[in-house]
């Protein structure tokens, strides 16, 4: 049985993310962290021939984050605090994650740490719309919306955050009235 989370995300799968989670989770291979993992919805696209290793974390465990495949790990783990070695990972991967973290540029600097030098960070995330009324409309609910959906933030700046901190960024894709970000962002070996 789906939970309430699944069963709202279906029309959001269809406007774009699940084409986005096909496209990209594919590209994963090496030793791979997922960082928010929520209840799962990357695994189906995961190519196991490819992966020696996937962590699967999270901040709460989701007891409907069932891996069934012993190259999988889960770990209860903070974005903020990743307790990784330095250069730990191949690829690390993010949907739908930035918009409840905490500090953002903190989480992204733990990603480029554990990232292996020629490593590339996936993301999938919903930022602030460009056109003005959706933005200002976004900036209204913000207060309200964060409270009743877990510390989900509606205006965040994820790309600027995400160039700033150190990535390239590769296969950018926009869609659903620009709302969804996605694609691939290289380590800048400075």
């Amino acid at each position: 049985m789906k939970g309430l989370y699944d069963l709202f995300m279906i029309p959001l799968e269809k406007s774009g993310i699940r084409n986005s989670r096909i496209k990209l989770i594919k590209e994963a291979k090496g030793s791979v962290l997922e960082i928010g993992s929520g209840t799962g919805a990357n695994l189906p696209y995961y190519n196991f021939d490819l992966i020696e290793k996937l962590v699967l974390s999270d901040k709460t465990i989701s007891k409907r984050l069932n891996p069934t495949n012993d190259k999988t790990e889960v770990l209860e783990v903070n974005t903020e605090e990743l307790p990784f070695d330095d250069n730990s990972f191949d690829y690390v991967i993010g949907t739908l994650v930035f918009c409840s973290v905490n500090n953002v540029d903190k989480g992204l600097s733990e990603i480029l740490r554990v990232l292996k030098d020629e490593g590339t960070y996936i993301y999938i995330e919903h930022v602030l719309p460009q056109t003005r009324f959706l933005s200002r409309m976004f900036n209204f609910i913000n207060p309200l919306w964060k409270r009743v959906a877990g510390g989900c933030n509606l205006n965040r700046e994820f790309l600027d955050a995400l160039t700033n901190s150190g990535f390239s960024l590769t296969n950018k894709n926009t869609f659903g009235k620009k709302i969804f970000v996605s694609g691939l962002a290289k380590k800048n070996n400075l």
